[in-house]
This record gives C-alpha cells, structure tokens and sequence, in this order.
C-alpha cells in the first residue's frame, strides 16, 4: 500500500469513526444544557472542580465531559485547568437570543434518545421507533407525560428562536395585513415576525394546553398586535387571513393528514392570500443535507411524518387547491415553501 493510499484509509476511518460515535457528543452536551455550565461560565472561567461544586456533580467525571467537549470547540480549558465560554458554548446559555440550549436537553432526554434506539425496528416494521418503546405516537405519549411535555415543548421553542431569525430575513412579511401562524406552539416564530413588522398583526394558533404557555406574546409589548386562538387544525383554523404560516408542521404528517391541514387552511385564508410551510426541502441525490438527517428523525419519532422534495410539496398543495409559487431557502436549514389559492 503507498503513502498516498494509506493516509486516505487513515482519514477515511477518522472520519468513520467520528460519524460512529457522534452519539457521544450528543448526550455530553445535553448533559452540559442540564446542568446549565454555560450559565456559570458567562462571566468567568472556573474550574472543573468550582463547576461539579455549584451544580452538585462529580468533579472528575465532570472534567472528563468538559475535556471531551472542549475537543470539539465547545468550551475551551486554558492551562491552568479553567473552562471558559467559546462561539458554540455561548449558544447553551438559556438567555442567549439564538439559544439551543432546550434543544440540546430534548435530543439528550429519554423522550428523544431511547427511540433511537429502536430504529432498526422502525425500518423494519415501517412503524415510528417511538410507538415500538412507548406504544404511542409521540403527541399521544406527550399528552399524558407533562415533564416529557415540557421538555420537548422547551426544546422546540428552542428550535423556532434558532430557524426563527434566518425567516424572517429571507421572506418580505411587511406586505401582509394579518399573518396566522398555525400550529404556532408558544409563538417563537410570530414574535420575530411582528416584531420585524410592526404594521403587522398576528394570531397564533394551536391546542388550548400549548398556547397557554405563550405568555411573551400574551403579555408583552406585541400583545395588542397579537390574538391567541386555542384549536385544533384538524378541525379548522382561524379565518381571516392574508397570510399563513406553518414551520415543522406539515412534516410531522403523512399525506393525508397533511391534506386534511392544508385544506383547512384554503377554507380560511383570503383568496388573496399567500400560504407559507416552512419546512425542509430535500436536496438532490447524495448532497450534504441537514433535511435528511431531519427526515429520518421523521421515521423516528412521528408515524407518518417525513421532509419532502419540491416535487412532493408541489403535489400535495395542488391537491389542497394551492399552486406552488417559489422555494425560498434561507441561511439555515429550512426553506420556505410560497404558495397561493388556485
């Protein structure tokens, strides 16, 4: 074997072995989140021993997550020992505009991580990983599990306050009257909407129990610019508007379910207006593709529910008598699907 072939077998099976054990960065950062470590390192480096003190844990297993962690850019340890705050710890601070820090518990979370581990059954059986550990579907366990509840809906906050802004940026909302934001959870994506357009009023949409919790929007200063409607999209949703919006909605669902959303929201939505389903778009054959990862997180976690090509959302709208009108990719890792009655 030359030199040559050696060092590309070398750095082939580096980087195999990086995507093996990429489980492990996972749970050693969801156990940093829980413990709030970027928190107690916001104003100063400290310790792996000051650390295990404030959050009660074991100092040296504690320095050997930090360690690993700060092989990896997050975190950093100087020489004498101390921890300190890098670009992708900062994002763990639970008081960071951007923060992950609720998504990084949920993937962590028993909720997430124990079906994973029965994807072998999903592939085989076609059935979500999740109805295989908990003999539910992933809304029907969290109905009835409230700390499971709150951790994913932490987690999905989490998610809007990271996709949220990169939307916004890419998409001109100023032209709307009223935006409908179904299945709007506790209101992340609507907050950075009204408030990049402050001509613009707002009605968040989604089951009683979950906008319950959409306090900054109930309370705070866009409140006079914002309804809450407690529903269910199966049944209907709030008409009136000129514009809906639907991120990490529609794939949660397989077709059908989807048709029955998409055609509620074509009974709603003025016959000017513009539908909006911000979702992942897949990319081409074999091309890196954060929606692919997303797609088999799908068959993980929610019967039914997938990402979809272009091709398919333009299906799937023509059948709810919408007509695609463009993909708007933004910065991240969604697209933003533009559609209008036909």
């Amino acid at each position: 074997m030359s030199d040559q072939s050696s060092q590309l077998f070398t750095a082939e099976l580096a980087q195999m072995n990086q995507l093996m054990f990429g489980f492990i960065t996972t749970q050693a950062i969801a156990v940093a989140a829980q413990l709030g470590i970027a928190e107690l390192l916001k104003e100063e480096p400290r310790t792996a021993e000051e650390l295990a003190t404030a959050t009660k844990a074991h100092a040296p297993s504690l320095n050997r997550v930090l360690r690993m962690l700060a092989s990896v850019g997050i975190f950093a340890e100087d020489a004498n020992g101390r921890f300190q705050q890098t670009p992708l710890s900062e994002l763990l601070r639970s008081d960071h505009p951007r923060s992950a820090r609720g998504s990084a518990i949920m993937c962590g979370s028993e909720l997430v991580w124990r079906p994973w581990g029965e994807l072998h059954a999903a592939v085989m059986s076609g059935r979500s990983a999740i109805e295989h550990v908990f003999g539910a579907t992933f809304f029907e366990y969290l109905a009835v599990h409230p700390d499971d509840a709150e951790v994913a809906s932490a987690g999905f906050t989490s998610a809007s306050a990271m996709d949220g802004p990169a939307v916004v940026v890419a998409y001109d909302f100023s032209r709307f009257e009223r935006i409908v934001d179904v299945g709007g959870g506790h209101g992340g994506l609507l907050h950075a909407i009204l408030s990049a357009n402050p001509r613009l009023r707002g009605v968040l949409a989604d089951q009683p129990a979950v906008v319950a919790g959409a306090t900054t929007l109930r309370r705070g200063s866009l409140a006079n610019r914002c309804e809450i409607a407690g529903g269910d999209f199966f049944i209907s949703v709030p008409e009136g508007g000129d514009a809906y919006i639907m991120k990490w909605i529609i794939h949660d669902w397989n077709d059908e379910d989807s048709l029955k959303i998409l055609r509620n929201c074509r009974r709603a939505i003025r016959r000017d207006g513009t539908l909006l389903i911000v979702d992942a778009v897949l990319k081409p054959l074999n091309e890196p593709d954060p929606g692919k990862l997303m797609d088999l997180s799908m068959l993980v976690l929610a019967p039914g529910g997938r990402e979809r090509t272009e091709a398919e959302f333009a299906a799937l709208l023509r059948e709810a008598d919408f007509s695609l009108a463009r993909v708007i990719p933004t910065a991240g890792r969604l697209s933003i699907i533009e559609s209008r009655p036909s």
